[in-house]
């Protein structure tokens, strides 16, 4: 069946900006090798969850249950601020720009992201992207939810969806949902789906 939608995940996707947010989680907590261990830890376990479900585990093991909640919002604050500043000038995965540009003149694009909507749409606009995309959505929306909501707000079949990603949960929610699956390989490369997509 045609493609209509083509919804798109954003780190690692557009943006090489997959390192930047990782590494911007040990500069919130001390340097020592005990809170490098936890931290790491943790990212193996959470890597594709929301900044927030990430910093209360980290927190969680650490030990420091008895400032809860206050100390999650300020560790993400600190950390959205560190992370929206550097992703505006992180460089875009190969040909993203011009991925972009050709793609949304045959088909309606969509951004599906963990990163928080209000800085997601910040960095967006900074970028000059948004114009390309019908809507943004960023945490807290649920990625299989974003789909299926995308799904009956275009009138479509799951099969004329196509999630673009490069991580594991951009596989399970295209899988869960019915909808196409398009990988970006490790080479960071979008001018395949260009291929794949445009005739």
């Amino acid at each position: 069946m045609t493609i209509k939608v083509i919804v798109f995940d954003f780190d690692g996707t557009l943006i090489d900006s997959n390192q930047l947010k990782y590494d911007t989680f040990f500069k919130l907590f001390p340097s020592d090798q005990f809170h490098r261990n936890i931290i790491a830890d943790v990212l193996k376990e959470f890597l594709e969850e929301s900044r927030y479900v990430i910093l209360r585990e980290i927190v969680r093991r650490i030990g420091h249950n008895s400032r809860g909640k206050t100390e999650i919002k300020d560790l993400a604050d600190k950390y959205n601020d560190i992370v929206v500043e550097d992703a505006k000038t992180c460089k875009e995965i190969p040909c993203a720009h011009k991925t972009l540009q050709v793609l949304s003149n045959k088909y309606h694009l969509y951004l599906s992201s963990t990163t928080p909507q209000e800085a997601l749409e910040e960095i967006i606009k900074h970028k000059g992207w948004d114009s390309y995309f019908r809507k943004i959505f960023g945490y807290p929306h649920n990625k299989i939810t974003t789909l299926r909501e995308i799904i009956q707000r275009e009138s479509v079949n799951n099969t004329e969806v196509m999630v673009v990603g490069d991580g594991e949960s951009d596989r399970i929610s295209a899988h869960k949902t019915g909808c196409c699956f398009f990988e970006i390989g490790k080479d960071g490369s979008l001018q395949d789906i260009i291929r794949k997509t445009v005739t």
